[in-house]
């Protein structure tokens, strides 16, 4: 498991990163004049330091430690008042969250939220002009030496409905706004947004699938957003609709969703999914055989850059703390986002 400890030339701050100390995320930790980092998966070589009630903040890493090390660590720690998750999405701390971090209001839970949103933002555009522009066709004609002057369709006037309008949602919006395109979008909140044409509320869920050319879902993983897509909302969309989706994968009916991918007559035109209920998306998976589906590794927001964004984020957060001012990316412990 091993352990990497890096120190500024003045230590204020000790923070301990619960992570694989060969992660990507590990080798990318930033100098900070003023703080010292930690970084290891084991409570125990943490406790062997003789220095947890020094312990101020704890990141948690999913793609470097499971969610029982954030246990452990949170048990050999009992003075850290501060929380960072790494990822955006928190469901990958969410058991730990409701059982520790929700009783206690002392407690501050931050994320990575914005890091990564612009390149997701792009992935979303890249998926709709991937079935308007009928690119596996023109891929098709080209591998048959077949000259199919077809009618090519455009964004412009077509409507894109966002199921949930976090950051995430809201990049996405911005593109689509540039290609002409009307917007929807599904929120808690009845108040206009800046870029929505329209706001859809929770009562009329159904609404924005019956409406949209293109629905996307961004929507965060909690324990109120499971499957909260599936065979209504499916059977609600337009046949040559096209669903998106690159929030959560556990949001998404992935049964239901392979049936209105393979219903000629009842279901929807095409998908593109970068996230699923289970990754590595296991072979026997049906979706692997739908030809209608665009698919990606949830590797959408995971740019050249995805290390140096999410430790932005966290040091904005460090800024405000040091600086007295409210954490930046704050998450609702009880909402999960």
């Amino acid at each position: 498991k091993g352990l990497r400890v890096f120190s500024s030339f003045q230590m204020s701050m000790f923070v301990v990163v619960v992570c694989d100390p060969t992660s990507p995320v590990a080798a990318a930790v930033p100098q900070i004049e003023g703080v010292e980092f930690l970084i290891s998966n084991s409570a125990a070589q943490v406790k062997d330091s003789g220095r947890v009630d020094q312990v101020e903040c704890i990141i948690f890493v999913a793609m470097g430690a499971p969610e029982s090390a954030l246990f452990e660590m949170y048990d050999v720690c009992p003075s850290v008042k501060w929380f960072h998750c790494f990822s955006t999405g928190v469901d990958c701390q969410q058991e730990f969250t409701f059982d520790k971090l929700v009783p206690r209001p002392d407690v501050i839970l931050t994320n990575g939220k914005g890091a990564f949103s612009e390149s997701l933002g792009e992935y979303i555009l890249m998926a709709a002009l991937h079935f308007n522009k009928k690119v596996t066709r023109c891929l098709e004609n080209r591998q048959q030496k077949n000259w199919d002057k077809f009618t090519m369709p455009v964004l412009q006037g077509k409507t894109i409905g966002f199921v949930g309008f976090g950051n995430i949602a809201e990049e996405g919006a911005k593109r689509a706004r540039a290609f002409g395109m009307k917007i929807l979008a599904f929120r808690r909140s009845e108040q206009p947004h800046p870029l929505a044409d329209e706001c859809i509320p929770m009562s009329r869920k159904l609404e924005l699938f019956e409406r949209s050319d293109f629905v996307v879902c961004t929507l965060p993983g909690t324990r109120e957003t499971r499957d909260f897509i599936g065979a209504p909302e499916f059977r609600a969309m337009k046949s040559d609709a096209v669903f998106i989706s690159c929030g959560r994968g556990f949001v998404v009916d992935e049964s239901a969703l392979v049936a209105a991918l393979k219903d000629p007559k009842e279901g929807i035109a095409a998908a593109a999914l970068d996230v699923f209920k289970v990754e590595p998306l296991p072979k026997e998976s049906p979706l692997w055989d739908c030809p209608n589906l665009l698919l990606t590794a949830h590797n959408a927001d995971f740019t050249s850059d995805y290390m140096d964004l999410g430790w932005k984020v966290w040091q904005q957060n460090y800024q405000a703390k040091v600086s007295g001012q409210g954490f930046v990316t704050v998450v609702d412990k009880e909402k999960g986002y």
